[in-house]
């Protein structure tokens, strides 16, 4: 992709992320019952599953650390030489696998706690929180306040879920 459509795609996401905001802002101002904790969980959820790491984030490292056992299995069949630890320029993979896991623990357990609610009988809140998750991505993904706030969702959900994991 070149410049200009990245830019182009960047613009429209921001674009999108606005027009759903304003349409939610509107929601409120014209008296939606529904309380905007809600709203800003599906943000949230956004943020701690989707965005910088959460379950793309483990996926792509499971992927990355998977692909370099084969590396080194195969490079040490076929060589018949044992690969040294730290041999290569790159250094060993400890990047998304490490720091997404407890963000998408969270993540998991505010999605299990939203799939509760609406499943026991409160369908009111399924739209609130998608318009909050797509708020969250296409917001999310550009530069920018939101886009640093968000941040601060996923450090916090990170050291949330690693407590989680370190105590249980």
């Amino acid at each position: 992709m070149n410049d200009t459509g990245a830019a182009a795609g960047g613009i429209g996401a921001v674009a999108l992320g606005l027009v759903i905001l304003m349409y939610q802002i509107g929601r409120w101002r014209g008296g939606d019952p529904t309380p905007r904790i809600h709203f800003f969980a599906g943000v949230a959820l956004a943020a701690l599953l989707f965005l910088g790491g959460g379950l793309f984030g483990v996926m792509g490292g499971a992927a990355a650390a998977f692909g370099d056992g084969i590396g080194t299995y195969a490079l040490e069949g076929a060589t018949g030489e044992v690969a040294k630890a730290g041999a290569g320029a790159a250094g060993p993979v400890t990047g998304g696998e490490k720091v997404a896991v407890g963000g998408a623990i969270v993540g998991l357990c505010l999605l299990a706690l939203y799939a509760g609610l609406i499943r026991s009988g409160r369908g009111d809140l399924k739209e609130p929180v998608l318009r909050g998750a797509l708020v969250g991505v296409f917001l999310g993904a550009s530069a920018g306040l939101i886009g640093m706030a968000l941040g601060l969702i996923r450090t916090s959900g990170n050291t949330i879920g690693n407590i989680l994991i370190n105590t249980i």
